[in-house]
Order: structure tokens, then sequence, then C-alpha cells
């Protein structure tokens, strides 16, 4: 327990690790010298998503290359032959020629000068695909065949652009790519090409053996500054989950402190286990099957894919929570809510709460307002918090999740709730705020 305590204090949330990982990047392209970030973390965890997440809300580019499953041909090019002197005598030599990856980077590097600088930007006219970026030049600069290229001019913004290059699943490398990485990261060079000035280096693996993590070289350890990191619950919920659509069940399930510990489990070699990327598939599944067929999923079938993405353990508990959640009539809950009441079971009176946001969120601005949705979300919030202290949290955390939604859609449901709270209790206005701030910490 003691160890398990230790590891949980060294690391920090995904999403604060990603910002230290661009101001490194910032370093990266000016030449400082700096140790490469290498992002540790459970298989899952979005820890490619959020690198190309900050990227792009930077307007840089990111490369990410699944460095240890590359051909060595594609990472330091091929053997040609050459000719050399060697003390006045010809010798047959070899050079490399220029790495396949390479290519990649520059054409990535001048799009991002342009974007800087200003310049042109060479396209495929059918499929738009860029194919050539040249910084500080005109279009009558540029030679292109008109039938079936394009360019585009640009104005630069001033603003700092460059290219990510993101290393993914390095845990994986053996010692000829760990050979390869080093000159990478001690040179900045691959088979003595150097890559571009605005490129920064990133790396991204697991540390367990179940991930299939090798031994890594001790001289790349020591150039790396190592950040062990976890998924933030809270964080992928309200950033990713709720304006990604991802399921209401999965979203609240995984909300419930009773279910929490399925949001991201140790990984398993042999059987499914649960991940913020395997609930976030199974939901688009899950999603779909309603759509197609416009009821429920059954049981059987329910247990049966949610155990192919996440596992048994939380297979079994999520099938007792969506009957539980899915059996609620949330028109005709609404449609009575004069009558409302609250279930006796604590999961039944969670799973009631987050259906009533999600009834709320759900329908239409217009229907909202035609059926009085406000008003009667107001009477659901009165009834939770005047109950007993277990049950008068369900009403603050109703709140909250509206706030939160409201933060990621930019809709007002929390301004619409709260107005007609007011006007059934102004004292409850103020009890709840009260609590929100209380329960919140």
């Amino acid at each position: 327990m003691a160890s398990q305590k230790l590891a949980e204090q060294e690391q920090k949330p995904l999403h604060e690790v990603v910002d230290i990982i661009y101001a490194n990047c910032l370093l990266q392209t000016n030449g400082s010298d700096v140790a490469i970030p290498y992002i540790q973390g459970n298989p899952g965890g979005g820890k490619t998503a959020s690198v190309g997440s900050v990227a792009r809300e930077n307007g840089w580019h990111v490369l990410s290359t699944h460095f240890a499953l590359k051909m060595l041909e594609e990472l330091g090019g091929i053997p040609q032959f050459t000719e050399t002197y060697v003390n006045g005598e010809k010798r047959v030599a070899t050079e490399w020629s220029f790495p396949d990856i390479m290519r990649t980077l520059y054409l990535l590097s001048d799009h991002s000068n342009v974007l800087k600088d200003g310049g042109v930007i060479k396209r495929y006219k059918s499929t738009k695909r860029m194919i050539g970026a040249f910084p500080n030049a005109s279009i009558k600069e540029v030679d292109f065949d008109k039938t079936v290229e394009v360019l585009e001019e640009v104005k630069g913004d001033g603003k700092p652009h460059g290219v990510i290059w993101l290393l993914d699943d390095m845990h994986l490398c053996g010692p000829v790519h760990m050979s390869m990485l080093y000159e990478l990261l001690t040179e900045r060079k691959l088979r003595e090409y150097k890559i571009p000035d605005n490129v920064g280096i990133i790396l991204c693996g697991n540390t367990s053996q179940k991930a299939g993590a090798k031994t890594t070289f001790s001289a790349i350890v020591n150039r790396c500054m190592m950040l062990p990191v976890y998924t933030d619950f809270a964080y992928w919920k309200n950033i990713f989950a709720i304006p990604n659509e991802v399921h209401p069940v999965v979203i609240s399930f995984l909300s419930n402190s009773i279910y929490n510990k399925f949001f991201h489990e140790e990984e398993m070699v042999d059987k499914p286990w649960a991940s913020p990327r395997a609930w976030t598939r199974f939901s688009n599944l899950l999603k779909t099957i309603e759509d197609q067929t416009g009821k429920k999923v059954a049981s059987d079938d329910l247990a049966y894919l949610a155990a192919s993405h996440v596992g048994k353990s939380a297979s079994g508990d999520f099938v007792s929570y969506y009957k539980i959640f899915t059996n609620f009539d949330m028109k005709k809950i609404y449609e009575n809510y004069k009558k409302f009441e609250i279930p006796k079971e604590p999961v039944q009176q969670y799973a009631l709460a987050y259906a009533i946001v999600t009834e709320f969120c759900g329908v239409s601005p217009e229907y909202r307002k035609k059926e009085k949705y406000a008003e009667k979300l107001a009477h659901f919030v009165n009834a939770f918090k005047k109950s007993t202290n277990n049950v008068s949290e369900l009403a603050i955390m109703i709140l909250k999740e509206l706030v939160m939604i409201e933060k990621t859609t930019g809709k007002g449901y929390f301004k619409e709730a709260m107005q007609e709270i007011m006007k059934i209790d102004p004292q409850l206005v103020h009890s709840a705020a009260k609590d929100m701030i209380t329960f919140g910490k």
C-alpha cells in the first residue's frame, strides 16, 4: 500500500503535463539544451490524443510515429554505393539515402514556416493534399503542373509554428531502434541527416511488462525527462466525454464513486480491461446499436459487448446500472413532476438524478421551453435538496452537472434552472450555491 501511494504521488494528471511538454518543445525549437519529454502512463489513457490536442491548439503540426514498429529503412534510409578516395586510391563506399520519415518532417517543417513567415503551399487539385511548402516565396517563383496541382499563397501570422514529432510506444524498442534513437536524442540526427530546427521531439510509452516494455538504455533515459502520468477522470469527462457525446449511461456510471474504479484499470495481457479508450469505443458501438434498433440493448447482448471491451468485472456492474438508468421513463417523469418520488436504493437515486440531467439537456430548446422543463427540473432539485442528507447531495450533483455541460457546450442550462429554482425557493439558491462549493472541495 505504501509503494502504491508513493507511485500515485509521483504521477501528475496527463492534462497538466501536456502544458509542460509544449513549453519544452518551444525550448527545443529555440535551440536550448533540454531533456526530451518521455510521457509514461498506462495504455488507453489518451497520451497520444492529448499531445495531438495541445499541438493543434497552438497551431503546430503533430507527426505520430510508432518508432519501434517502423522498418529501419524508413527511419535510416537505404545503403547506396558511392565512390571515394582513400590515400589517392579509389574505393567503393556506402552512403545512406534520405530517410522517408525525414521527407515528411521537412514538408511539415516548411509548412510551419509558411504559416509563420508567409509563402506558398502546393496541393493536388483533386485531393487538396499538401505536396510542397515554400516559405518566403511568391506564386510567381514556384513551378507547378497546372493540370493536377494548385498553389495557395499564405500570409504569415508571425507566431511560432512548428512540428511536434511524437515517438509513440517507445517501450517496444529493441537494441537496433534504440541505437538510432540515441543518435536522434543526442545530435538531432538520423543517419547524419539533421532534423529541422522547428521540430520538437516527444517520447511516449508504458512501463509495464504486460504492455511489452523492454529495458531502455540508460544513456537514453539520461537524455529524457521521465513524466509519469495518469488520466484524470473529471478532466476526461468534461473536456472529452461530454463534448464528444460519450453515451450518458457510460458517463453516469463512471461518475458514480462506486464504479469509478473501473475508469482505468491495470492492464491485462490475456483479457479485456477497462480504460478511457475502451469505454469510448464501447460507447460508440452501444449508441450505434441503440440508434439502429430504436430500443435499449438486451442484457445478455449488453454483457457480451461490455465484457469484450472493458472486461467482466466492469461489465457485470455496468449491465445492472444500464437496466436502472434506462428503465426510467423520463418523459413520463417530467410530465408527472408534481408526483415525483425519490427511489429508496442509493444507486437508483444516483441514476435517476443523472437521468434527469440527461433528459433536460437532451431535448431541443423549443421542446424544453414548451414543456417547461426548467420549471420541472427546479422541482426535482428542490425534492432532492429537502430530502435526507445523502440524497440532498444529489441536488447539488444535478446543478454541478449542468454547470459542466454548460461550460463544454456553451448552452445556458444552469442559468435556466437557477431562475426557476429562485421562483420556488429563493433561499434554496443560496443554500445550493454554498453546498456546491462545499461538495466541490
